[in-house]
């Protein structure tokens, strides 16, 4: 679980050259193409720039982090609307919501990744099956990915495939699920849901980010998360 901290104000200050305590959060700066990073499963399509993939992780472990903070202390009604304001002040522009599909598997991954194929198309879901598949050969990775989602009775958790569009624009298809347990447990990603899951909601948005933008804010967010970041950050090999 992420721990409650400030969150401090990230102001304005350009940066163009590379993050240097970014890299810290990674080890020898090798920056992965899929990684757990928090509460959520991140993953990149061929072609992602080293610089592009260590933003996304950052910025969006940063959003985790403030939002989760914030929930706790019971200053926010609506988790995934929070999130994606935070992000939005990041970079994480022109969020378009996106209708579920209703899916028929199982096990809560492999439901996941058919809801992302048929509401954003093979582009997307190519990665996120790749980092699931890696995920769940990762017994650490996976112990901090539901660690960090499970909060008693109830998940929260992010699943971001990512994919270049154009030079300073990246596409990104944000599935995010809440759900409430019938049980206490430490598992669910991987076991049946009619087992694990009492109620479920899922929200899913396609999500430009703007690199340039987000490079105003480069270094400070990457101060802010590089404690948490190397914590709760598990790299997976695809």
């Amino acid at each position: 679980m992420l721990g409650k901290r400030p969150f401090p104000d990230l102001g304005h200050g350009m940066n163009d050259g590379k993050s240097q305590i970014g890299q810290q959060a990674f080890s020898g700066g090798n920056v992965p193409n899929a990684a757990v990073v928090g509460a959520s499963v991140v993953s990149f399509g061929a072609g992602m720039s080293t610089q592009d993939r260590e933003d996304i992780y950052l910025s969006n472990m940063f959003a985790q982090m403030a939002t989760r903070s914030a929930y706790q202390d019971g200053l926010v009604g609506n988790w995934f609307d929070y999130y994606t304001n935070k992000l939005r002040y990041l970079g994480w522009d022109a969020v378009s919501p996106v209708g579920s599909v209703p899916a028929r598997a199982a096990f809560m991954a492999d439901n996941i990744c058919q809801q992302i194929s048929q509401s954003f198309g093979e582009r997307f879901s190519s990665p996120a099956n790749r980092a699931f598949e890696s995920l769940r050969r990762n017994p650490i990775a996976l112990d901090g990915f539901e660690g960090a989602s499970l909060s008693r009775d109830s998940g929260v958790f992010q699943v971001i495939p990512c994919v270049q569009n154009r030079a300073g624009k990246i596409e990104i298809a944000l599935y995010h699920k809440q759900f409430s347990t019938r049980r206490r447990g430490a598992r669910f990603l991987f076991w049946p849901m009619d087992d694990i899951v009492k109620t479920s909601q899922e929200r899913m948005a396609l999500v430009t980010f703007s690199t340039l933008h987000y490079a105003t804010f480069r270094e400070k967010v990457a101060a802010a998360v590089l404690s948490e970041s190397t914590r709760n950050l598990h790299a997976l090999e695809i």
